[in-house]
């Protein structure tokens, strides 16, 4: 396997990362700027960016881009503790998203060797792994707003009631 977007990704990390940031302060729908240290804004993005790289070069199957975005579950349930609302954390995905494919444009034709094909692959399997992403963050604040409820063992749903459980 080669490892040309392993490579040009980890050497162009910090470029990604500020990018992502500017695009992050410019957005005037999400307050995550205003409400996180820059350290907590970016902490998640080392890790995204070195799952996709890794994904680009095995030209990954849907279920492994399903699988590497599970293994980044953790942001969504840092970003809900933080007090990030749902669709703050779907628009940095989204801003992600426009970052990285912006970088692939301008630097993957040298890492494709001008094979455009594989730059449409990498670019579709970049589209699948954000919305993998975003499908995270749904999940794991809809199980997080789900409310508790105690149980010792309960039956659900309970039997049902029969005529003869009502007095006349």
């Amino acid at each position: 396997m080669l490892q040309k977007f392993i490579v040009l990704i980890r050497q162009n990390e910090e470029i990604i990362i500020r990018a992502w940031v500017d695009e992050m302060y410019a957005e005037r729908r999400t307050e995550l700027t205003s409400m996180l240290s820059y350290g907590q804004l970016i902490d998640h993005l080392p890790e995204a960016l070195e799952e996709l790289a890794i994904l680009l070069d095995r030209a990954a199957s849907d279920l492994e881009i399903v699988e590497a975005a599970s293994r980044l579950r953790s942001h969504p349930q840092v970003r809900f503790r933080q007090g990030a609302l749902i669709d703050e954390v779907a628009r940095e995905l989204m801003l992600f998203r426009k970052v990285v494919n912006e970088f692939l444009w301008r630097e993957c034709v040298c890492a494709t060797q001008g094979d455009l094909w594989e730059l449409r692959d990498a670019l579709l399997r970049t589209d699948r792994f954000v919305d993998e992403l975003i499908a995270q963050v749904v999940v794991i604040y809809a199980a997080s707003f789900r409310p508790s409820v105690k149980t010792r063992g309960s039956v659900w749903p309970p039997p049902r009631r029969r005529r003869t459980d009502f007095p006349l």
